[in-house]
């Protein structure tokens, strides 16, 4: 009750049909101790039931319930529905300048349907993407490909990764991805991931343990059509599908898997195994995700909303032999009531912040500048109406999802406004992608369809 004392509801006004004074002469009559006809039908009388409705004086006259209930009910049915719309707000107590911000959420951040691009895939297929450098007009290449469902191997031999390239319009200024290069696969992609070192570079595993490398040359002489993708490295292992890859460096690349399992890779002129890193047997967990904060430094997201940062405090010696068991501390963070879906590290205010997102649409903001258990529990947690994976703004001020048929929901940290953008697509997308210089997007995957995103950034004057 204290928070419907602040809302003033408008004022919903019954207007008499009949003048003042008929009304009165009518209450007196009615409030009368002579008794009524005996063929007076209360009842199904229009006039009587006109002014019954009009009257608050007659709430305490025992023989009109009947009609007070009815203009309860009919008066209940108009502010209830505007009572709850104003409760399903975010914030329903906000002063002017918020109001006035979450006004100015989709003037100042304009998000766009951009283009949709097609790929072949069987019902109830999910989505992977990436995107590589910068090829024209600030947009960047992309790498896409569609997974589809499995039970516990792969048999979908001829899957095929596809690399999209932006061609500017001659009598216009914007781009169109058009398909450029297909690369066949002998098995589903399980993860992918971009080296953020060396944006022509990217790796991806496979459902059937094998880790790839590839490398994409761009075309010479100005002709798109001459684009190829060059396998770098390929490797066996048998920990089974890599559920998460992240780049260390331009030469060292992680795998993480579901059995608690980190592999470090080191990839030059051939691609050897660094180290390997298991998990304690006490922390029984399946993994689902990962994210690398430096060498020797990368978070694990789990199956039960566990977030685990592994890394080398310098307090122990380091291993001086290659492919051995490597030795980390491990720290735990502030835990998720649901499965972890989305590791992303980024800056905010010019700090080291992870971002974790479980399945419920909870998402915490970890200050990575702290070692001690204490204070690295220094967490936002951002009251998300989302589901599923989230991408973030370069500083962590936006936050986007997709949502149900092509649909996409951002979210401003600082002061909670939230803006949609309507869809037209069918299905729900489980995958969304941010570019590095935060202008696309893309999700998917919607029955055989990715969806890009184009984000503009109107300057405030």
């Amino acid at each position: 009750m204290d928070v419907l004392s602040h809302y003033s509801s408008p004022v919903i006004e019954f207007p008499a049909t009949q003048p003042i004074e008929k009304q009165n002469a009518l209450v007196d009559n009615c409030t009368g101790t002579d008794a009524p006809p005996p063929s007076a039908d209360v009842g199904t009388a229009t006039q009587e039931k006109q002014h019954v409705a009009t009257q608050t004086e007659q709430l305490s006259a025992s023989g009109n319930v009947d009609y007070d209930e009815r203009a309860l009910a009919k008066w209940l049915r108009q502010i209830c529905p505007l009572m709850e719309r104003e409760l399903s707000q975010p914030t329903p107590l906000m002063d002017e300048d918020q109001q006035g911000s979450q006004c100015t959420l989709q003037e100042q951040l304009q998000v766009h349907i951009y283009q949709n691009l097609t790929v072949s895939s069987i019902e109830n297929s999910v989505g992977l993407a990436i995107w590589l450098c910068v090829h024209t007009n600030n947009a960047p290449v992309l790498v896409a490909t569609s997974v589809a469902p499995h039970d516990d191997w792969c048999e979908h031999v001829d899957q095929q990764l596809r690399l999209f390239v932006p061609q500017r319009v001659s009598h216009g200024n914007f781009v169109v991805y058009t398909e450029a290069k297909t690369l066949p696969l002998k098995s589903c992609l399980r993860s992918l991931s971009t080296n953020g070192f060396n944006k022509n570079i990217f790796a991806g595993a496979t459902m059937d343990g094998e880790l790839f490398v590839w490398l994409y040359e761009p075309a010479r002489g100005g002709s798109d059509s001459n684009v190829e993708i060059k396998q770098l490295h390929s490797v066996s292992t048998t920990q089974g599908a890599a559920v998460a890859l992240d780049w260390v460096t331009e030469e060292r690349l992680l795998a993480c898997y579901p059995n608690g399992t980190v592999l470090q890779w080191l990839v030059s002129t051939q691609m050897t195994l660094d180290w390997e890193y298991s998990l304690p047997s006490t922390v029984a967990v399946e993994l689902t995700t990962m994210v690398s904060l430096g060498l020797n430094d990368f978070v694990l997201g789990t199956n039960d909303g566990g977030v685990f940062r592994c890394w080398n405090t310098g307090r122990q010696a380091a291993s001086s032999d290659r492919s051995s068991s490597k030795q980390l501390e491990l720290l735990a963070l502030r835990r998720h009531r649901f499965m972890v879906s989305t590791l992303q590290r980024t800056e905010m205010d010019g700090h080291p912040i992870l971002i974790s997102c479980d399945l419920s649409g909870q998402a915490f903001y970890h200050d990575m500048r702290h070692e001690d258990e204490d204070t690295a529990q220094l967490i936002v947690q951002i009251p998300l109406p989302f589901k599923n994976a989230i991408a973030c703004s370069r500083d962590a001020s936006i936050i986007y999802c997709p949502s149900n048929d092509g649909a996409l929901e951002y979210y401003r940290v600082s002061d909670g406004a939230h803006a949609h953008v309507k869809g037209a697509l069918r299905g729900r997308g489980n995958l969304i992608k941010i570019s590095d210089n935060g202008c696309w997007l893309i999700t998917g995957l919607y029955g055989s369809e990715f969806q890009i995103f184009y984000i503009e950034n109107i300057a405030r004057e």
